[in-house]
Formats: structure tokens, C-alpha cells, sequence
């Protein structure tokens, strides 16, 4: 059993619509029991959203919703609210590089992470690319929010790897999520330092192979326990809640 944690809905470039069936297929192709997608692309944020939602209810026992909040437009802290009440939504995106703002200096999120706060809606944030996304600059939100789990999304990627492990290790609240996260040694640190219940399993898909983030494990001969902790316990707790 698999569930993953992190995934977005391709998008045609041509036509605009969204591949469904892609993503359908490919979890059956690669034996994803559950998986957590939202939507980068689209009209609008509210637009993406709301398809999410709609995605998500027709298949309720493949899908589960994310939202994703730009927290530089002005109608985050309301688009906050109604997303909170769709159908299917059970998790908040942020992302810093795709939408072009400092997590730690942004005005808009501590509001929204106040609102979220009220329901302990799970949190994934992106880190790892450059200035805009430091684990240290999250970490500042998750110390403000005790009561928000934030899932730290591809384990700081390649530039803040081994700092992001130990971010998640100094806060209780913080989980990291393994895709796009190919060093070795950061794995290792990650595997070594972090109890079994502060990783999730996400494949990154369509960015990345689903094959190559599941298979990415093989190296490492992890205890079955611990394995089965990153492939889908720890997730099937986090979605309980």
C-alpha cells in the first residue's frame, strides 16, 4: 500500500484541460492507493481550486484535495476561508518559488495560518530552491502555529537538505515529504536522525517519475516498520485527523 502525499494534475498546454486519466493511470501503473493532488496551473487560484474539489468528490476513494494559497494576492485570507469549506479539500499548498514571495516577510500568511490553525489543516510548503524557500523561513510559521502539522515538501531539495532535517528535528509539528530529493547523504541523515513518523511519501508526479521516487528507497534497506511508516502510515494518521 501507497499513499502520496504530493502530486499535482498535468495540465495540456494547448487545450487547458486537465489530464485526468493521466494521473489516474499512473497511479494504478504504479500501485498508488491514495493520492494528494492539487492544482499549479490554471484560469485562476480560485478557478484551480475549485476544480480540485470537484476532481476529488468524483473520486473519492482515489483522491484527496489540496488547495493551493497565494498568500500575495489580496483575496488569500478569503480564499482561505472557502477553500476550507469545499468538498474534498484536506490540505493547504503554499508555494514561494511559483509564486514569487519570502515565506518569512510576506504579510498576508500568519492570517492565513490562523485561519488554517482553527480547522488543523495539514500544511505542505515548498522548500529548497533558492532565497524564497528556506526551511528556516517556514519554520518561523510553524513555531507561531503549534497546532498546524506542516509537511516540509521534498526535504529542503538540493540546496537546504541536511539543515532541513534539522529544522523537522527541532519541531514537533514539522513532517517532511522524500520526492526530489536525490543526495544520498541527506537521505541518510534524514533516515538516521528522523523517527519513522516525521516522513511522507510524495512522488512530485508529473514532474517526476512516480517509479523513480517509490523506487528511490532500494539503497538504503530500510527496516519494513520504518518503510511502511513512509509509504502510507504516517499519511493514513495525517488524513484521520
Amino acid at each position: 500500500m501507497i499513499i502520496d502525499i504530493h502530486a499535482h494534475i498535468k495540465r495540456d498546454e494547448t487545450t487547458h484541460e486537465y489530464l485526468e486519466q493521466e494521473l489516474l493511470d499512473d497511479m494504478k501503473k504504479n500501485y498508488i492507493s491514495l493520492r494528494v493532488v492539487s492544482a499549479l496551473e490554471g484560469k485562476s487560484i480560485q478557478d484551480q481550486n475549485n476544480y480540485i474539489s470537484d476532481l476529488v468528490t468524483r473520486h473519492p476513494n482515489q483522491l484527496v484535495g489540496c488547495a493551493v494559497i497565494n498568500p500575495k494576492e489580496d483575496s488569500s485570507v478569503d480564499e482561505t476561508k472557502r477553500v476550507l469549506q469545499l468538498s474534498g479539500i484536506k490540505m493547504i499548498e503554499f508555494n514561494s518559488i511559483e509564486h514569487g514571495y519570502y515565506p518569512d516577510s510576506c504579510s498576508n500568511i500568519d492570517q492565513i495560518l490562523d485561519i488554517v490553525e482553527e480547522t488543523q489543516t495539514p500544511v505542505k510548503v515548498f522548500t529548497g530552491i533558492g532565497s524564497m524557500s528556506m526551511p528556516q523561513q517556514w519554520a518561523l510559521h510553524a513555531k507561531k502555529h503549534p497546532n498546524i502539522t506542516f509537511i516540509f515538501l521534498h526535504i529542503g531539495c538540493f540546496d537546504y537538505g541536511y539543515s532541513c532535517v534539522d529544522v523537522a528535528n527541532e519541531h514537533d509539528n514539522i513532517l517532511v515529504e522524500t520526492s526530489n530529493q536525490y543526495e544520498v547523504q541527506v537521505l541518510r541523515k534524514a533516515f538516521s536522525v528522523l523517527p519513522k513518523e516525521k516522513l511522507l511519501f510524495g512522488s512530485y508526479y508529473p514532474t517526476t517519475l512516480t517509479k523513480c521516487s517509490i523506487d528511490l528507497f532500494d539503497m538504503f534497506n530500510l527496516e519494513e516498520d520504518y518503510l511502511g511508516s513512509i509509504y502510507y502510515k504516517n499519511a493514513e494518521d495525517l488524513l484521520k485527523k
